[in-house]
């Protein structure tokens, strides 16, 4: 009304148009004509009037639509949220209780704690004792329960107060420990029996497959000792068995291998005189050929006794480094013809080698509380019957050979056996070694005493005339065929006197007064020979200048090859043939 006056001009009273109706479908009418764009002087107004219009009837239609149940939704809400503070309050006073509680059972859970952990026996482990194949992994359990035994033993013996179920839990430990007891029996009685399968094993497989759970047996002898000493015992009579089968065979093989037979011809002198040489094999024990000996077909060539007398072919066997056994498919099928210390070594090596990994095992696997006396006796009961068959097999060997080097190289073989048993700390196996030997130097004794005699027995004529017959020269200014013969036969001796590896009394040795024996008897012959000749001391000087040379030659490549001192009987032999010719030279 205020802008109408203003427009019109004059003072215009309010009224309000629904006190008149006429007057209000004046104004209604006026209203709807100022709607009019032709009449409108400023159209934004009528614009914002329906739009605040247009808002009013979404206000309104919000106001009836939305509000009701967005109040219903607050006044639920307001409610779960009461409901809510109650459940809150009695959660925390649950807490409150729980934390109490836990707080109590945190403090005797810490004293029960170790009570539970020192007593419990995991299931787990009952059913590996009871169920689980026996190997190194199953012998964790042994550790467990000896480390469960001495606890319990401690709680047992304890004033303390323990668990009501105790005795029940140490019932259950015991037939824990019985199990494992018995099982370990088994297996061990297991492994032992295969030994004796018609199906051929390895004993040292047998023995890798024991030493991997090698606790078992120990813990036998922790509980049950009687029981840890029948089945070391059951072992011993096992592998007695086996051995003697073992070697048994491999000496059946080895007496089907080849041997030279070096019979009664392959003396001093033999091919010199003309009576040797007419009645070859006339010992007695000529026509006897054990093992694979072969029986000469006749008179054997001088070329062939002067080349058994050099041995440096035959010395490889006491020098090679490699100790590689000979097996018993190759000795069965060998066609080519050996000497006796082949198969005396290859007999003894495998022999040594056995006893050895069995004194390792009997140490690693039934090593428990026992000394060096006890492993020795169980050593010689195992291979008792075995030391015996290689004792009758070097009897057997040697008996009826005439073969002198190949009985000392069997001796020295003995002896660096000897040395190597001392290494391994194999002292049963040296003292059966001590027993070849007593068979092998009353051998070489008897041996001596032939060649000695086959000196003695040489016609001195035919030595004379022998290198009449060879050298068409004066055999006052040749050596002899005897001297050339004999010298080789010195040297081999003397080279195998330089072949032991260990020190040793030389002068105790036979071997040191066989040579010089040897040496006069030689003497003896030369003199005798001499005499024939019109010129003896020339005679002897010559043969002498000879040996000496031969030796001196020979002590030059010995000093070259050896890294210690020679032994003194072969300087003693050199100083005496320089001192003979020394002497004769200055009377002739």
């Amino acid at each position: 009304m205020d802008a109408l006056s203003s427009v019109l001009g004059t003072n215009v009273n309010s009224f309000d148009p629904s006190d008149n109706p006429r007057e209000a479908d004046h104004i209604q009418v006026y209203l709807e004509d100022s709607k009019d764009p032709k009449l409108q002087i400023n159209n934004n107004l009528w614009n914002e009037l329906e739009k605040l219009q247009e808002k009013q009837k979404q206000i309104r239609l919000i106001l009836e639509t939305t509000v009701p149940p967005l109040r219903e939704y607050m006044e639920r809400f307001n409610s779960q949220l009461s409901e809510f503070t109650s459940d809150l309050g009695h959660i925390r006073n649950k807490s409150t209780e729980l934390k109490y509680q836990l707080e109590y059972n945190s403090t005797r859970l810490a004293k029960v704690s170790p009570l539970v952990n020192d007593l419990m026996i995991p299931p787990s482990i009952i059913n590996s004792i009871l169920h689980d194949k026996i190997n190194a992994t199953w012998q964790e359990n042994i550790a467990f329960m000896r480390d469960k035994q001495e606890i319990y033993d401690n709680y047992k013996e304890s004033t303390a107060t323990k668990p009501r179920d105790f005795e029940l839990l140490y019932e259950v430990l015991s037939y824990l420990k019985k199990v494992i007891l018995d099982r370990s029996r088994k297996f061990i009685i297991h492994c032992i029996k295969k030994l004796r399968s018609h199906q051929p094993i390895a004993s040292q497989r047998i023995q890798e497959n024991l030493l991997q759970v090698r606790d078992i047996f120990q813990y036998i002898v922790e509980n049950n000792y009687s029981l840890a000493l029948e089945l070391r015992q059951a072992y011993a009579y096992t592998l007695r068995w086996y051995y003697k089968e073992y070697f048994g065979r491999y000496v059946r093989s080895l007496t089907i291998l080849p041997f030279k037979n070096i019979d009664s011809q392959y003396s001093l002198g033999n091919s010199i005189s003309s009576v040797h040489t007419s009645k070859p094999g006339t010992s007695m024990f000529s026509n006897y050929f054990p093992y694979g000996y072969s029986k000469n077909s006749g008179p054997v060539a001088a070329e062939v006794i002067q080349d058994y007398f050099q041995i440096s072919k035959r010395l490889s066997i006491l020098t090679q480094e490699d100790n590689t056994v000979m097996v018993s498919q190759i000795a069965e099928n060998n066609i080519m013809s050996h000497h006796i210390e082949i198969g005396f070594k290859n007999l003894n090596l495998a022999v040594l080698d056995n006893c050895s990994v069995e004194l390792e095992f009997l140490k690693n696997f039934f090593g428990v509380n026992s000394n060096e006396h006890e492993f020795r006796g169980i050593l010689e009961q195992i291979f008792q019957p075995t030391f015996l068959k290689t004792i009758e097999y070097t009897r057997q060997l040697i008996q009826y050979t005439f073969d002198i080097f190949g009985v000392l190289m069997c001796i020295r073989i003995a002896q660096q056996l000897q040395f190597e048993s001392e290494r391994r700390q194999n002292i049963v196996t040296k003292d059966n070694l001590t027993n070849h030997l007593m068979l092998l130097w009353p051998k070489f004794q008897q041996l001596i005493d032939f060649q000695c005699e086959s000196l003695h027995k040489i016609p001195m004529t035919a030595v004379l005339a022998r290198s009449l017959n060879t050298s068409q020269r004066n055999p006052l200014t040749t050596p002899l065929e005897l001297t050339i013969q004999f010298s080789r036969f010195l040297t081999s001796l003397l080279t195998l006197a330089c072949t032991h590896r260990a020190p040793i009394d030389e002068r105790s040795e036979p071997l040191y007064n066989s040579i010089f024996r040897l040496r006069n008897d030689f003497e003896t012959v030369m003199t005798k020979c001499s005499k024939k000749t019109n010129a003896p001391e020339r005679m002897l000087a010559t043969n002498y200048m000879f040996l000496y040379s031969t030796l001196e030659h020979q002590n030059l490549n010995l000093q070259g090859k050896a890294d210690r001192e020679l032994p003194s009987v072969v300087k003693e032999t050199e100083d005496h043939f320089k001192a003979l010719v020394e002497a004769l030279s200055r009377v002739t």
